[in-house]
């Protein structure tokens, strides 16, 4: 059994950059079996439990729990749960020219399993766009691009030598990743890891060495540039997206940061 949010009725979706074509949760069960040959989407999944195999370029993987797979465009591939452990995953099945270009920008070409990496709020959030079935089907694209984004990174840092986080530092960096459209405040972020503003901001400094607030803001414009570069948003839906006051004010704060107003970034991008 799946739980699937589709939108391949809609034929128009082949004209933006990036478009879902299929996104899901996949419940246990020991018939799951998907083949493809000459695959015309990018399936990108999360296992939540349990575990299977899966067959690609000759070689066999066996993902497993808190495990990730992308299987690209255009492969022949074969994956299918184990008999006595079934998955249960996560997933998306993706499309557009912007997808070709991450892939290939973050040097995940031929890399297809990436074992114990913590992605699940990030695959969790995406389907929840996907569900609120927003009327425009463009702005619920832009939102999936930038999660989508977020997990290419995310992979692409995969295997780096890393040093432990605090945890509590991490799952408030998380909190602000997911919630980045929000209106997001450094009181908010500390009520949800249960600390005081003073304590989260010391241990948040010392892992990432920039404050909470300082962070909100940089990967605010940091989503910014990807909307600007991968999408036809205006700057005042993007400022709007971004929950920021007014458009003045995202533009002024735009410059700051980058030294260039986002028409100026947009333009310098093309």
């Amino acid at each position: 059994m799946e739980l699937i949010e589709s939108f391949i009725i809609d034929k128009e979706i082949k004209k933006y950059p990036f478009y879902v074509e299929l996104a899901g949760i996949t419940l246990p069960d020991i018939k799951y079996e998907i083949k493809r040959e000459n695959s015309d989407v990018y399936v990108l999944e999360y296992v939540m439990e349990g575990r299977g195999y899966i067959e690609i370029d000759n070689k066999t993987f066996f993902p497993s729990k808190g495990d990730v797979y992308l299987l690209p465009k255009g492969s022949s591939h074969h994956y299918y749960s184990s008999k006595e452990e079934p998955f249960q995953k996560i997933w998306m099945n993706v499309n557009g020219s912007l997808c070709d270009s991450l892939i290939q920008c973050y040097g995940l070409s031929g890399k297809y399993l990436f074992e114990k990496i913590d992605l699940f709020d990030l695959f969790e959030y995406f389907f929840h766009i996907c569900k609120q079935r927003d009327r425009n089907t463009k702005n619920l694209f832009d939102k999936c691009s930038v999660v989508f984004l977020k997990i290419i990174q995310k992979l692409s840092r995969y295997g780096e030598k890393v040093t432990p986080y605090d945890k509590q530092a991490i799952k408030a960096k998380n909190y602000c990743d997911i919630n980045i459209y929000k209106k997001l405040t450094v009181e908010e972020v500390s009520q949800y890891i249960n600390i005081s503003v003073s304590q989260l901001n010391r241990i948040f400094k010392k892992e990432f060495g920039t404050t909470v607030y300082a962070y909100i803001l940089d990967t605010k414009i940091s989503t910014a540039k990807s909307l600007l570069h991968g999408t036809a948003m205006t700057i005042s839906e993007i400022a709007f997206l971004l929950n920021f006051s007014d458009e003045h004010y995202f533009s002024n704060l735009f410059k700051i940061k980058t030294n260039m107003t986002p028409t100026q970034f947009r333009r310098g991008q093309k």
